[in-house]
This record gives structure tokens, sequence and C-alpha cells, in this order.
């Protein structure tokens, strides 16, 4: 039997819908996968649902459908309650956010298996509008139960899903800026990413700016509205696009759907420029992120500086057979999820530690010390300590230092030193 071999997937998790696509080696790109009906396309509804007394459960058009079928309990907000990490009750039990999640996401997993003729996953990468460590944990739970490893998920933001996706298109798509309008529930949101050549570095930049106040979607249901929304919409664009070279623009979200039409727009964004719309980028951008990691990137020459990518490298300075060295902790243009890292040290004569900062876009480090003199005095090379450092977003970074002491001959103290950095 010919087993094909694990297959990359991209998931956009959102809380009225979600799309999943995987890397096609017969297409060469992702292959966005419908599970929905038709009148949905590519969108999956995050519902799931329990037949009432019994064990059955299902998810997307499924848990909708099923409670024409039979006696269901419909649970849905699925994002919603995972950041309120509130339980849950179904059908007179208690469920956790995660347990739910989980019924969703293997629905999605074992659909796309099916579709790719597939065994294994690869690397998942799931891509959110709402980059909230909160959201984050609970989903890491939930894929946990569905036995996918750690160290083959990725986390990823819609502005990072949108680079992913722009620079593996063909190179005259990016050789200028790159711009995104979305145009979703929660309004119009715009993207610009730019590649500056800095220090023998190539960073991609990225901006975001929010017109949610001035186009609502409200306006692109509102049928009278169409030539105020098309005048809005061609004067920011006008604004934006001023004494910018833009390569290319894309359109996303459910207000630019088939029945979106604003000549006066679409003469701006196509000045000029390609211009491309479609609701399936981040989900697509998802799937090539995925891919990236082991495959190799696009992006792997380039350093990704964008919200959720920690812009600045941290290093520690450690004596190493006798000889100073520095330590890389932290590579620019990680994403802060999961870049938290753990190192067992000897203390020798030192009473601090030292840092250095090295944001991407200057040339200076900054040096930071961690006193420890907090720490029992012992004799040279007794003293063990565990040094950690954590994140809860790509500018804030928390340093852990715990004495470990020396065995039994110099039991540790329990002593905990902790350092809050701005990045």
């Amino acid at each position: 039997m010919n087993i094909k071999k694990p297959v990359y997937v991209g998931i956009d998790f959102g809380n009225e819908y979600s799309q999943v696509s995987y890397y096609s080696d017969k297409e060469k790109e992702p292959v966005s996968l419908g599970l929905s009906g038709p009148e949905n396309g590519y969108y999956i509804p995050t519902v799931i649902s329990k037949a009432v007394g019994k064990s059955q459960w299902f998810a997307g058009d499924e848990a909708k459908n099923s409670t024409m079928l039979m006696d269901t309990v419909i649970v849905d907000n699925l994002v919603m309650k995972a950041m309120d990490r509130n339980p849950v009750m179904v059908d007179n039990e208690s469920y956790m956010p995660a347990e739910l999640i989980s019924i969703f996401l293997n629905e999605i997993v074992q659909a796309v298996k099916i579709a790719a003729g597939v065994q294994d996953i690869a690397k998942i990468c799931i891509t959110l509008d709402n980059f909230k460590i909160s959201l984050l944990n609970v989903l890491s739970e939930a894929l946990s139960r569905l036995n996918i490893p750690k160290d083959d998920i990725i986390f990823s933001s819609h502005t990072e899903s949108f680079v992913y996706y722009a620079m593996n298109q063909k190179q005259e798509l990016w050789t200028n800026d790159v711009a995104l309008f979305d145009y979703g529930d929660n309004g119009l949101v715009y993207k610009l990413m730019s590649i500056i050549p800095f220090r023998g570095q190539n960073l991609i930049m990225t901006k975001d700016e929010d017109f949610s106040s001035e186009v609502p979607y409200s306006l692109s249901e509102n049928k009278t509205a169409c030539e105020y929304l098309d005048g809005k919409l061609s004067e920011i664009a006008s604004g934006l696009f001023f004494k910018k070279t833009i390569s290319s623009v894309y359109l996303t979200g459910k207000g630019f759907g088939d029945s979106f039409n604003a000549p006066d727009f679409f003469k701006v964004i196509c000045d000029r420029k390609r211009a491309f719309s479609g609701q399936n980028l981040y989900v697509k951008g998802a799937c090539y992120q995925a891919m990236g990691t082991t495959e190799g990137s696009m992006l792997k020459n380039y350093v990704l500086c964008c919200n959720e990518r920690i812009t600045t490298g941290i290093e520690l300075k450690i004596i190493e057979r006798g000889k100073e060295k520095i330590l890389r902790l932290v590579k620019p243009g990680v994403n802060w999820y999961g870049a938290d890292c753990s190192f067992n040290l000897i203390v020798d004569e030192a009473k601090e530690l030292e840092m250095f900062l090295s944001p991407v876009d200057t040339v200076e480090k900054q040096l930071v010390k961690i006193p420890l003199t907090d720490f029992p005095e012992r004799p040279r090379k007794t003293t063990l300590i565990n040094f950690k450092i954590s994140f809860t977003s790509d500018r804030r970074c928390y340093v852990m230092v715990i004495d470990k002491g020396f065995g039994e001959f110099f039991p540790g103290s329990g002593r905990i030193i902790n350092e809050e950095i701005m990045l």
C-alpha cells in the first residue's frame, strides 16, 4: 500500500466560522477544504452539538443540522468560551472549553486526513484574529487531547498569516509593499507589509490600521449605502496609497463577498497594482507557515517584525570551559507564544546575570543586570540555578531565576528572583 507522507494543515479558528486548508503536493499550494454546505463555501460553523442522553457529538454544519434529526444540545461561541475558561454545562454534564474545542478540531483533522489520503499530520498552524494567551492555552490543551505533539503545533496571528501568504506568491507581487483590506464582522481593517533592508538583514515590517468606526460591517449589508460605501473606501484607499509604491492589494472578509461592487474603489486599488479578492487568504497563509517550518520557508532569509513577533534578540553572558561566551536565548522574529526557554546554570563567582537586548532596528545592545544577592552565599560552583524566560506578549518578557542548591551538600533555598523586562 502506498502511504502518503504526513500533510501540513492550516486552520483559521474563529468564533462564528472557521476554515481549514492542507498543502497539496499535486497542486503545489494549499487547498481549502469545504466541510460546510454550499451556502457557506469554505466556511465551517464553529459549532458542536451533543445528542441528548448519548455520547454522540457533531461538529460544523452537521451540528447545526442535527437539531432537525434528533434531540441535541448546541454549543457555539467556542472562542468566547475558551477565553472565559469557565466550565460549560452540556446535557447536564460539565465540560471545560478545551474538551469542547477538541471535539470540533478533531472533526476538522479527520476530514483533512480523509481528503488528503494520509494517516498523519506533519505540522498544524492555527491562525487567530484574537491572539490572546487565554485562548492560546486552551487551544494548546485541546490539541494535546488529540495527541498532536507540541512541537508540531504553531499558533499565528492573522497578520502573520497574511505575510506568509503574500511571500509565497510570485515575487513580482511583493517586490514593493503589499496591502490588505479585511472587511469582516468587526468592520474594516487595513494591513500593510513592507520589506526593509537593514544592517544586512531583510526586515518584514507590518502596519495595522483600524477603520471599523468609519466603515462598520453594517454598511455592507445596507443596500441603500452602496454609493456612500464606495466613496468612503475610495477615500480611505487613496489616502493610504498616497506616495506609496504598492505591488499588490488583497481583499478579504465577508464584506467583500460576491455581491460587493464598488467601481471607484476598484479603480483606486487596481491603478498600477495587482488586486485579488478571496475569503481563504489567512487559512492558506497558515498552511504555508506550517509547511515552512520543516520544508524550508520563503521567510528563512527575512526577520518578520509584526505584532506577536519578538523584534528584540535576547542573549545571556556565560562562561563555558573557561571562556566567555554569549548564549542566544531568543532570536528576533519568533512568535512570543512558544518562545519560552529554560536553562540550568552553575554559578561560579558571579553576583549577577548579564543579559543583552538587541532590537533589530538599532545597532547598540542594551545591558540588563539581574542581581543574585538574594541567594545564599556558597563556595564556588556549588550553586545550581534554573534560569527561565517567558512571555505574555511580544513586548513583555519575564525572567525567573530559582536557587536549586547543589544536591545533598547544599540544599536549595527555594528562593526565586523575578524580573519583568519590557522589550
